[in-house]
């Protein structure tokens, strides 16, 4: 069975959706469980002082948030649940990460696209699913 999970976490619906599902899958078999926040990189310039400032005060208050949240649902289901958080696109970090940290399974919510819309551009949970190296999981709500 898993004994890593990998759970991508950004707050949304899906995102809740597959916190819930890893969050009860690592209490039933005993697996280490982490959440992963990834977000985008802060322009490197801006044309206003003090925007950039504003701009990673605004992400590090929203990734606060989501820890919370993370906690909330670690408590509910008895477990530890480790938060971590990266910058840059949020498939290719997810994968690199569950990669490089040796994940068995990565679980990602579905996105509420209309099935036109992801058709066209795709969404992060088929571009992990597509490239990750180990098992994927994707909640629907």
């Amino acid at each position: 069975m898993f004994k890593k999970i990998l759970v991508g976490y950004d707050g949304s619906k899906g995102g809740k959706a597959a916190l819930q599902r890893a969050a009860v899958m690592s209490s039933q078999v005993g697996a280490e469980i982490t959440a992963v926040w990834v977000r985008e990189p802060l322009p490197r310039h801006s044309d206003l002082p003090g925007e950039y400032e504003e701009e990673a005060e605004a992400a590090d208050e929203y990734f606060k948030e989501r820890q919370k949240e993370v906690a909330e649902a670690a408590a509910q289901h008895g477990i530890q649940i480790k938060c971590e958080t990266r910058r840059g696109h949020p498939a290719k970090t997810i994968v690199k990460f569950a990669d490089e940290g040796h994940y068995d399974l990565v679980v990602v919510g579905h996105s509420d696209h209309s099935e036109l819309w992801g058709r066209l551009l795709g969404d992060t949970a088929d571009r992990i699913s597509d490239h990750a190296q180990c098992s994927v999981l994707i909640v629907k709500q």
